[in-house]
């Protein structure tokens, strides 16, 4: 890896071989600066078709090693599979999966200081008009994982939706992402879980502090491991959220690790914790535990016959809540699981968190 280094000139970035030709003469190496990829094929850079995202895995050279396949998307443009001629230095595109659509935006990618002093980074998308405008804080799931500027069915369509409506949308890669190196990967490690729950704090002031953000009007969105990031910064930042949209989060770590499919709690259990070992700690850091300090009004999204967060973590919190007489809308789709897999299922529920949103912050 030392060598590959050397070879790309990417000192702080993540670095890995994505393929090699038949008889090793060739490599091609995959760069993640800072979200955005990079390809490099033996030292040069290949022009890649604008700002966007290599597919993992995806560069594939041909038999006798002359072409090079692989898949790229941007925030505006699905995924499509691109040629290149390793010996002519040019590229093809080979599928067209939707022809361009006017109006989409493009982020910015900026960061900011948190509450130690880390930096921060985080993409901010701006709708063309004039603000100041509310803010949807996009967090992703993982939570090692990493919020990339592409074209993800479950982020990219609603953050053109949000932003054809008039809203901004944000979207951070907190401590604890990948593809920063292993340092801040492990920043949000078990006893450490809260400071990245305190980084989406950090954001507010910073969006806050923008003249073309309205921060009053803030709400936090996120799935999975994000859901469970949406719940945190509504239980231990009350005040400063107007509104959450959570989708398949959890929102007890204890009922979650008792009830999750037995590969996915030995698997999680690195990193959050363990029921034997830290079931007390598990119960403080749980949304539930600290639901009395709930006020901002919350979407809940959750398919029936999902497997790794069981849609009992989303009753629970969705029954307090009604119970406490706090806006809150659950949502169940009998014939999904732990993602929106059926297209009308995904733009219902994208249509109806925006009516929520529309409805609870005018």
């Amino acid at each position: 890896m030392q060598l590959a280094r050397e070879i790309i000139d990417a000192p702080d970035w993540d670095v890995e071989l994505a393929a090699s030709s038949t008889d090793g003469h060739a490599q091609i190496w995959s760069v993640n600066e800072d979200g955005y990829s990079r390809l490099i094929l033996d030292g040069e850079d290949i022009e890649l078709a604008g700002r966007g995202v290599v597919a993992e895995e995806s560069p594939v050279f041909s038999p006798d090693g002359s072409k090079l396949a692989y898949a790229f998307s941007t925030p505006t443009q699905p995924y499509d599979v691109y040629v290149y001629d390793v010996e002519a230095g040019t590229t093809e595109r080979v599928t067209t999966v939707a022809e361009p659509v006017e109006g989409l935006v493009e982020p910015t990618l900026h960061r900011f200081e948190s509450f130690d002093g880390e930096s921060i980074p985080v993409f901010l998308f701006l709708p063309p008009s004039n603000g100041p405008f509310p803010v949807v804080v996009m967090v992703h799931g993982g939570p090692e994982a990493q919020y990339h500027p592409e074209w993800h069915v479950n982020y990219a369509p609603l953050t053109q939706y949000l932003v054809a409506r008039g809203y901004a949308v944000a979207a951070p890669n907190v401590r604890g992402s990948s593809g920063y190196g292993k340092r801040f990967q492990a920043l949000d490690d078990i006893r450490l879980r809260m400071d990245s729950v305190r980084d989406l704090e950090a954001l507010h002031g910073w969006l806050s502090a923008r003249p073309e953000i309205d921060g009053s009007r803030a709400v936090v969105y996120g799935r999975s491991y994000g859901g469970f990031m949406v719940l945190a910064a509504l239980a231990f930042q009350p005040e400063i959220w107007a509104a959450g949209i959570e989708s398949v989060g959890i929102s007890s770590w204890v009922t979650f690790l008792e009830n999750t499919s037995p590969y996915r709690r030995k698997a999680r259990e690195r990193e959050y914790g363990s029921l034997e070992n830290d079931r007390e700690f598990l119960e403080e850091l749980s949304p539930i535990t600290h639901v009395d300090a709930i006020r901002a009004p919350l979407f809940i999204q959750h398919g029936a016959n999902d497997p790794r967060v069981p849609l009992s973590e989303s009753e629970a919190i969705a029954r307090v809540l009604d119970e406490k007489g706090i806006r809150c809308e659950l949502v169940v789709y009998p014939d999904e699981g732990h993602s929106i897999a059926k297209l009308s299922n995904r733009i219902d529920s994208f249509e109806r968190a925006v009516a929520f949103l529309d409805e609870v912050l005018d």
